[in-house]
């Protein structure tokens, strides 16, 4: 928890943070490692405001070719924080508990938020033969991926039969 209550009576005017997280349950696909979170929150005359980073020092499987790498895109944090809800409809607010935030759950759910839908080693990655299973960023095989799928047969001449029909 970081501790806001100097913040708020305004003995400071911002506070510094450096915590480091571990990426144990974050993804299934980020084998270990943690990330550095740094920033302030600062209090702007009553309104508060959490800014930081969030830099990952993990290690991925990349989900075409099942490599592992290094992944270290950062996040960008930022909450504006209040003490209470006008409603609790109010997604844009963080709200403090006895003068606290839970900086661990803020920047924990970030960087979840932020996290790629499948970890690529690099955008180029060819990815693994369907056939023989080759790494392609390694070497080229001789598989013929333009073979058929027989089972597709019955729909060769469907185009064609619309065409007479016209």
């Amino acid at each position: 928890m970081l501790e806001l209550k100097k913040l708020v009576d305004g003995v400071v005017d911002s506070i510094p943070f450096d915590i480091t997280l571990s990426s144990e349950g974050i993804s299934d696909d980020i084998v270990s490692g943690s990330a550095e979170v740094k920033g302030e929150v600062v209090n702007h005359s009553g309104f508060i405001t959490l800014r930081g980073e969030l830099v990952p020092e993990c290690v991925a499987v990349c989900g075409r070719c099942g490599r592992e790498f290094k992944y270290t895109r950062p996040v960008k944090l930022y909450a504006k924080i209040t003490d209470k809800l006008a409603n609790e409809d109010e997604d844009d607010f963080v709200l403090m508990t006895d003068y606290a935030v839970d900086l661990v759950e803020l920047a924990r759910s970030n960087w979840v938020l932020e996290l790629p839908f499948r970890f690529l080693c690099k955008e180029d990655c060819r990815g693994l033969c369907p056939k023989c299973g080759a790494d392609l960023n390694v070497a080229d095989c001789s598989c013929d991926l333009k073979e058929r799928d027989h089972r597709w047969d019955a729909l060769l001449g469907y185009f064609e039969e619309d065409k007479k029909d016209t």
